[in-house]
């Protein structure tokens, strides 16, 4: 397996794009054009770099797919007490709730995923993200009791499926899902695939960090150039280049990003569902064909370690695993 060590991480960049914009284009010899839009979704900053030959068709690329990201948003938003995993939420302690197609691929994907990471990739830690102020703040931190009692409400192996009838019920009270650690790749993929179907197959779609390349490199380039940037100084970035073909995709996870700080203390968002802890490990950063699953890989080797990421390239051998100490406190 490729793995790489460098001093520090944070997310995946581009290389050479110009900086953020609402909106604006960049001509080229070759009569293709890249265009480029940033917008606010699911939570985050998105930007479409697109390279095609008109404005029209690149805003026609554009609108299908922020409608895949709205759609992924109606899906699982927590925040929405009207999405579909908020009702899942609410409804599958009583009785079994049926799945749409979507939630259906997306839980049968994190099952996989669970097991192929040995439990470290477990949509079910919303209990836990609840406890330690990912949702509400707090100000005291955990007591061992309270960790304890909110572990009892997670574990995938408590959720109780029906493959006939697409339903899955919660075995005990109190479970909830948090799918934030696969609908960003998932929302990328699908937009992928609709602007693919409009003739743009040049570009990258950022969605507050996680990438998906399209199947051609940018015009007169061979491939994509990525980038790390270093976390104690995001303006610069660390001393690995990749050069990925189109088709790929490029997620990180860390700990310097997202956090809280509890009794002045910061712990990063991803909880390790078989301590119940915030973990501050080296950051991972993953390549590999999907967004989907470079969402799923870079969360499950960060808790996992080199043993995890060893175990999913025997699975997917395209995948690729970058290693890079936490940042500096």
């Amino acid at each position: 397996m490729q793995k790489r060590t460098a001093a520090g991480l944070t997310i995946a960049a581009l290389l050479g794009i110009i900086p953020a914009a609402a909106f604006f284009y960049f001509s080229n010899r070759n009569e293709v054009s890249g265009y480029r839009q940033q917008f606010r979704t699911m939570g985050t900053v998105a930007n479409f770099t697109l390279y095609t030959t008109s404005q029209e068709k690149f805003a026609k690329a554009c609108r299908l797919g922020k409608a895949e990201f709205r759609k992924v948003i109606k899906l699982a938003d927590l925040r929405n007490p009207e999405s579909e995993l908020s009702k899942l939420n609410s409804q599958a302690d009583k009785a079994p709730f049926p799945c749409s197609m979507e939630m259906w691929e997306l839980l049968m994907r994190a099952e996989t995923a669970w097991k192929e990471s040995s439990g470290n990739f477990d949509i079910t830690v919303k209990p836990l993200m609840v406890l330690w102020g990912f949702y509400r703040k707090r100000n005291k931190l955990p007591t061992d009791a309270e960790i304890k009692a909110a572990m009892k409400c997670t574990g995938f192996n408590k959720l109780q499926f029906d493959r006939e009838k697409r339903t899955v019920k919660f075995t005990v009270p109190g479970m909830a899902l948090d799918l934030g650690g696969i609908a960003k790749g998932y929302a990328l993929d699908r937009a992928a695939e609709k602007i693919i179907t409009c003739g743009v197959n040049s570009g990258v779609l950022d969605l507050g960090g996680n990438l998906k390349l399209l199947p051609q490199p940018p015009p007169e380039k061979n491939f994509y150039s990525v980038g790390i940037r270093n976390p104690g100084n995001p303006a610069e970035l660390l001393k690995i280049t990749l050069q990925l073909p189109g088709n790929s995709a490029v997620s990180t996870s860390g700990d310097y990003e997202r956090f809280v700080t509890i009794e002045n203390r910061r712990f990063g968002h991803i909880v390790n569902p078989h301590s119940g802890l915030p973990e501050a490990r080296t950051a991972v950063t993953v390549t590999t064909k999907s967004a989907l699953d470079a969402d799923i890989f870079s969360t499950s080797a960060y808790l996992g370690g080199e043993r995890c990421a060893n175990t999913l390239e025997q699975h997917y051998p395209e995948s690729k695993f970058y290693f890079t100490p936490p940042a500096e406190k």
